[in-house]
């Protein structure tokens, strides 16, 4: 839901125009069973694995923060950042808005003690952004962008920082909420 928030506001901020495509189901199943298991790969690295770990060592804060930089610079060479020219500015958005999101799925498998709210949660969120984005290897599953009005890049900057800092809070603004119901029933 929240990933599908973000494209409402983008669609508003940027004046995206969409175009629906021909919709395959073949293809929306192989992308939502390819990021299923990439987003279970990395859950169970980065929360099953290390955070797990962290916590064990360090306790629950400096475990979440460790994990989730880890987590933000994997990112990097993911999305393929050194493959070419190296863009500073753009190595710290990638590790703030990835780690941020990390540290929110950090929280709620600390906080549920389970991998399965921050699993969903990641595939959910890549899942959805596929369906209108362009997102190797599978991407615009559902809309095309037809076209986007560039913004000024301070108030670009500042929406992205925006964007990359409440949606993570949301998630624990979530979890929070969810988590005080389960303990009352």
């Amino acid at each position: 839901v929240l990933s599908l928030i973000t494209v409402m506001t983008d669609t508003l901020v940027y004046s995206i125009q969409w175009q629906q495509v021909i919709i395959n189901p073949n293809a929306l199943f192989q992308s939502f069973w390819y990021y299923l298991k990439s987003a279970l790969t990395e859950d169970l690295v980065f929360r099953g694995a290390i955070l797990y770990l962290l916590i064990r060592k360090l306790g629950a804060i400096k475990a979440i923060v460790i994990s989730s930089i880890i987590f933000g610079a994997y990112h990097w060479f993911s999305y393929g950042m050194f493959n070419g020219e190296v863009k500073i500015i753009a190595l710290i958005y990638v590790l703030l808005l990835t780690g941020l999101i990390g540290a929110s799925w950090a929280y709620t498998y600390h906080k549920t003690q389970s991998i399965i709210m921050p699993l969903g949660m990641h595939t959910g969120s890549n899942f959805a952004m596929s369906l209108f984005f362009q997102n190797n290897p599978y991407g615009e599953m559902i809309f095309s962008q037809v076209s986007r009005v560039e913004i000024n890049e301070w108030i670009n900057l500042f929406y992205l920082l925006t964007k990359a800092v409440l949606l993570p809070l949301l998630v624990v603004v979530i979890v929070n909420h969810s988590t005080k119901f389960e303990d009352k029933t």
